[in-house]
């Protein structure tokens, strides 16, 4: 992945494996963006997602191990880490129905006056999470990875355990259902 070359990640490994634990700082401070911006997208509120990225760093620190770099890029290890994560938590969420799925977007972001413009893209994001809330959080993964983390087909299928085929045609359905969905919404 040409993002982490240029990060680094090798010679971060290596000086925690000799002994710079406060290396690890660094994996932290160029991954959280992306780890929290993913776990919104899976459609985990902000306190979520915080927990699952700390729970995912630190299941990262204690199997820093079992990472195996001519496997996998390391952002897939991390991504398959927190995918697994928020796969669970969706899982103990939709046993619990009464408990909201995650935070509600504020109709407008202030009370300001806001150009149109902006009050337009405001209501395209809400119409689009409401939408991505209602896929599978499987297909949530798997677009949130491709589209918006912009991770190769490779290293999605990695992440998802699935082959490039197979990861293609969920990717299209998903789209599909994504945009039935965006236009079955009176908004």
């Amino acid at each position: 992945m040409e993002r982490e070359r240029a990060f680094d990640i090798e010679q971060i490994l290596s000086r925690i494996a000799s002994g710079d634990r406060q290396a690890f700082a660094g994996i932290v401070e160029r991954f959280q963006g992306p780890l929290f911006g993913f776990l919104g997208r899976m459609g985990l509120s902000q306190t979520q997602a915080d927990e699952l990225a700390q729970e995912t760093f630190l299941r990262a620190w204690r199997g820093l191990g079992t990472y195996r770099p001519g496997k996998a890029a390391f952002s897939t290890w991390l991504f398959a880490i927190a995918r697994h994560l928020a796969l669970d938590e969706l899982t103990r969420q939709a046993r619990r129905p009464e408990q909201a799925t995650g935070d509600a977007l504020p109709e407008v972001a202030s009370d300001d006056p806001q150009p149109p413009a902006l009050l337009a893209l405001a209501r395209q994001r809400q119409r689009v999470h409401r939408a991505l809330g209602l896929l599978a959080p499987a297909d949530r993964s798997a677009l949130a990875l491709f589209h918006i983390e912009e991770l190769g087909l490779a290293e999605v299928a990695r992440i998802e355990n699935c082959t490039q085929g197979a990861l293609k045609v969920r990717l299209h359905r998903a789209r599909l259902r994504l945009r039935a969905l965006l236009e079955n919404d009176d908004d």
